[in-house]
This record gives structure tokens, sequence and C-alpha cells, in this order.
């Protein structure tokens, strides 16, 4: 029963969620990289990576090379980015963007999600997340990695779990869950074969790359930044791997969260 399952998550956040440790290796996901396609299409059904729901911004599809990479299996928690402020990890009282200085501040609603700590945290601004993986001994993932983690080395695969339709036990959101966002890894069905969970759904999250309108321009430092993954008021279709939009990197909205990746040594 669902309602009982996310009662007892979050008495676990309450009491003590041992999943949460950044410093754990258990928290990281090997992710191997290399070449990939990335993006989705419309035009044509029999074409690769063909998406019926796919927009003019997730196209061309194009082939992308990643080197390998840890993701961390869940997004940032509540508890997380509480020991990041507690720790001092902002490193500076002010952010420099195009339309002029932001200040680091709180996360929206932030005593309200204090109550619920293995959630994850969310109404934090690309900045704030980028400092916070840098205190965790990280970095933001490139569009291209989150994607490249997404599809787990399955070509043309539309969601982080597979082909099946989003569903109540694939993911939090608009449809199927309960309006709000959920502890983190109460969707086991919905991670990658990997074992990344939360990738669809519950929170958009940040990713490093500033915003094109597709794949074809540049991306050059401006206003937004990329953000992916689909959020727990969104409807299925942007769960899908390739869907992409973009928030103001400076704002705090009410489903941006974000998670972390390392680099990892090649031999």
């Amino acid at each position: 029963d669902f309602a009982t399952r996310l009662e007892a998550a979050d008495a676990i956040g309450q009491a003590g969620d041992p999943r949460l440790d950044h410093n754990d290796p258990a928290y990281w996901v090997r992710v191997e990289g290399g070449p990939f396609w990335m993006g989705a299409q419309k035009a044509d059904p029999n074409g690769r990576n063909y998406d019926r729901h796919a927009r003019k911004d997730e196209s061309p599809v194009h082939e992308e090379k990643v080197r390998l990479f840890a993701m961390g299996r869940y997004p940032v928690t509540v508890l997380n980015y509480l020991q990041f402020v507690e720790g001092g990890g902002y490193g500076q009282e002010k952010f420099w963007t195009a339309g002029g200085y932001g200040e680091y501040s709180e996360p929206q609603n932030w005593q309200r999600q204090l109550g619920y700590p293995n959630r994850p945290v969310v109404g934090v601004s690309w900045f704030e997340a980028a400092a916070y993986c840098a205190w965790a001994g990280g970095r933001l993932p490139s569009e291209a990695e989150w994607e490249c983690a997404a599809r787990g080395g399955r070509p043309g695969v539309r969601y982080p779990w597979g082909d099946e339709a989003p569903d109540e036990y694939h993911a939090n959101f608009r449809e199927g869950g309960p309006g709000h966002p959920t502890p983190i890894g109460l969707y086991p069905e919905g991670a990658t074969p990997g074992g990344i969970q939360d990738l669809a759904g519950n929170c958009y999250e940040w990713v490093g790359d500033w915003w094109r309108d597709d794949y074809e321009k540049p991306a050059e430092p401006g206003e937004r930044t990329v953000i992916r993954g689909g959020t727990w008021f969104d409807r299925a279709r942007y769960l899908r791997v390739s869907d992409r939009n973009s928030s103001r990197a400076g704002g705090r909205g009410r489903g941006l969260g974000f998670r972390c990746v390392q680099d990892l040594p090649t031999v």
C-alpha cells in the first residue's frame, strides 16, 4: 500500500536514513560512459531515437561521447543540504549572473522541508546546487552525462527503467503521485539498470549546461540553464530521458533539485 510505504519512508528519514552519506561508496553508481545517441525526433518512425512526443529542442539526434564517471544514486536530500549549510559550504555571500548579483539563501519553504529529511531538497538555485556539489567533492553533471546515465546503455530507450509507460510504481508524477515530493528511492521499479533512482519525476535536476534551443546551436552563458527529469507535478511525457527544460539560473522553483557526479580515473 503506497500510503503505508510513504509513511514508513518518511519515518526512516526522521529517525536517520542510512542511505544518505555521500562518503559511502555505495552512494555512487559507476556509469561507463562512451559514445551514445542523444536526443529524440518524431519525423521518422523508423529513424534513430524516434519518439512521438519529441520536441524541437530534443533534436537533432546526434552522437555524444562521455568519459567514465560516477553519479549519485539519489537526488541530494534535505538532510544532505542541511549538512552543507551548517558546514559553511556556500563559501561566498553573492554570485554573479548576466542579470546582476544574486545572493545565496535558504531553499524555498526551507523550514517545512526540514520536516522531511530524506526527500529531495527543492527550491535551490543552479548556483547553490553547484556550490553544494563542489563542497561534496563533485560537480553537477553535464547534460550529456545526465542523459547517458538515464539511458543506461540502451539505445533509444524512453525512460530510465525502459519503454514501459510511467505509472504509480515507477515514478512520482502528476497522474501517479501523492501531489508532493517523496522520499528518495520510493520507486525502485523506476531505477536504471545500474541502480540510479528517481531520475524521472519527484524533482527536476539542474545540470551544468547553459540552455540552447536545439542541439545545433552553441550553448552560451546567459540567464537560463538546463533542467532534466521532470517533477512531481509534471505529466508523464516530461519524464522521458530525452525531454529537456530550462529555468533561470538564479531561480528557486518548488520543483528544482539536483544530484552530483564525480569524475573517475580511467585506466
